[in-house]
């Protein structure tokens, strides 16, 4: 030993080591429930200085000088982080998927009350009442009403459609304004820890505030992140870089040209290609642009057909009208967003055209249109059949997507249990290592003791 004094820094640097990972265990213990805390571990290393004098035996030099902690460790697996970063960002892609066909779902609210398909129901039933009366007001009132009610629901149902799309849009831009903020705020936490690294800080709480924060923008964009060396991120977006310690990128909305719908690009820069994207941007440009653009096109040709085909059968019949003509358009407009019935047949129904020779009692034409519902208007399909196949291909959606979904959550669930072996702070365990840490304090506090009563002896005692 190189002086007296020597045991009694060994005990000192072993009080102040013990002390410290007390400090660190009652940190975890403190956290046990706080959302993205990442246990902490101290790292003891043991101290070797050279020790040696002329009255000192070879075999008792280099003995050793103590403890010290040289880092406090944050218990993190990067495989696992990794893993439930991309799982998440595929489940928060068919969360919104799943929400927006829901959407879709209580649009056409079937099969409750006042659905477009008891609507078709009744509209065919009312020509076919008209083929039994093809005299009766009351027949052909009813006939006008009805058709007023199947124009009002596809309108209704069509722009419920483009309220939906817009919706979507609007949320692509406060998506666009979330990103920003995790980038700046990343940004911020980087700069933080760089700061906390050149001076020697722990920078541990630091990166767990950071970690939560690339977890919850991955929801949001699909990306590369890179760890540097000194605890700082890189996110990679597209080949560049969105955030770093040194500089950060946002992103803009722009308008497009033709659809007038937003489009996400970098601030000042080219736009991002969502070919290779996932996560809920993704799945909102995909729902908005292209699920329900489909069922709008399924509603379109719906109505299309039944006004070519009732507008066809109507101008082949003639009306009650005196004299009698041939009937004309029954209903105005091209698709689902404007069909309508002629305002003329609406004023009037007598020019509603139900008999096919104009013979009285004769209801033939009223009846070939009821008919029509049994042909294939549609795209070779009849009214009805095109119909629930629409409907029945949105439930196979939404059932796919809620299927996918579940599957997603039960193996994110799967990865946060091994995430939480690893991170989470178990009280038990933390017990066990205060008792340890407590036990080896005191130890260092005796050892304290004996060494300052050999002082006591050497300096005192011995003359």
């Amino acid at each position: 030993m190189s002086n007296a004094f020597f045991g009694l820094e060994i005990a000192k640097k072993a009080l102040q080591a013990q002390q410290a990972a007390m400090d660190v265990t009652g940190h975890n213990i403190a956290n046990s429930n706080t959302v993205g805390y990442t246990r902490q571990s101290p790292k003891f290393t043991q101290e070797t200085v050279s020790s040696g004098g002329l009255f000192v035996l070879p075999h008792l030099r280099n003995l050793g000088a103590g403890v010290s902690i040289t880092e406090v460790q944050r218990l993190r697996d990067k495989f696992i982080d990794l893993q439930i970063r991309q799982e998440s960002r595929t489940a928060s892609y068919w969360k919104t998927v799943d929400d927006g066909l829901a959407q879709i779902e209580v649009i056409f609210g079937e099969p409750q009350e006042g659905a477009l398909s008891e609507i078709f129901d009744r509209f065919w039933n009312t020509w076919q009442e008209l083929a039994k009366s093809p005299e009766s007001q009351a027949a052909r009132a009813l006939v006008a009403e009805t058709a007023n009610l199947l124009s009002t629901a596809f309108n209704h149902t069509y722009n419920q459609f483009v309220t939906q799309q817009q919706q979507l849009n609007e949320k692509v831009a406060i998506k666009v304004d979330e990103v920003n903020n995790y980038v700046q705020q990343i940004y911020d936490l980087n700069q933080q820890i760089v700061r906390l690294s050149l001076g020697g800080g722990n920078a541990n709480d630091y990166k767990d505030q950071l970690d939560v924060l690339v977890d919850k923008l991955s929801n949001v964009l699909d990306f590369q992140v890179s760890e540097n060396s000194n605890g700082t991120y890189s996110l990679i977006l597209q080949g560049r870089i969105l955030v770093s310690d040194k500089e950060k990128r946002f992103l803009e909305v722009e308008a497009n040209s033709t659809t007038g719908f937003w489009e996400v690009k970098f601030q000042g820069e080219e736009q991002i290609n969502l070919d290779y994207q996932n996560g809920e941007l993704k799945a909102l440009f995909y729902l908005r642009d292209e699920v329900i653009e489909d069922y709008k096109d399924y509603l379109n040709d719906l109505a299309g057909g039944i006004i070519n085909a009732v507008n066809t059968a109507n101008a082949q019949g003639y009306t009650l009208e005196e004299p009698q003509v041939k009937g004309g358009d029954f209903f105005v407009g091209s698709d689902a967003a404007t069909i309508a019935l002629d305002s003329s047949i609406d004023a009037d129904p007598n020019k509603i055209a139900a008999s096919s020779t104009g013979a009285p009692g004769d209801g033939e034409n009223a009846l070939a249109v009821a008919r029509l519902r049994d042909e294939g208007i549609i795209n070779g399909s009849t009214p009805d059949d095109y119909y629930r196949g629409v409907v029945s291909r949105l439930g196979v959606e939404k059932e796919e997507s809620n299927r996918i979904l579940t599957n997603q959550n039960l193996l994110i669930d799967q990865l946060d249990m091994r995430k939480e072996a690893v991170s989470g702070v178990s009280l038990d365990e933390e017990m066990t290592n205060l008792i340890k840490y407590q036990h080896a304090y005191e130890a260092a506090s005796v050892l304290t003791r004996t060494v300052d009563e050999m002082l006591d002896t050497l300096i005192n005692k011995i003359r």
